[in-house]
């Protein structure tokens, strides 16, 4: 997966990512019932399987740390 500066993006670049992730986590609000489990499942699918934003190591990683934080996770981690 290659890594993109995102300081080197033009500024409609810029604003095209941001109205992308905006999308997605919208469409995940408005659909993902039944909890965190179901948020996270569904994030999982969109931001690892479908857009590969984050490779599923580092999705881990962030669930693991949100197991520390009190709160429901799924919220934590978007």
């Amino acid at each position: 997966m290659k890594e993109i500066n995102y300081n080197s993006l033009s500024i409609r670049e810029k604003v095209e990512r941001q109205k992308e992730i905006i999308r997605v986590f919208l469409r995940l609000g408005f659909f993902a019932f039944g909890g965190p489990a179901a948020h996270i499942a569904m994030m999982e699918g969109e931001i690892i399987n479908k857009r590969k934003w984050i490779n599923h190591d580092k999705f881990m990683d962030l669930i693991g740390a949100t197991n520390l934080i009190p709160g429901p996770n799924s919220t934590e981690i978007a």
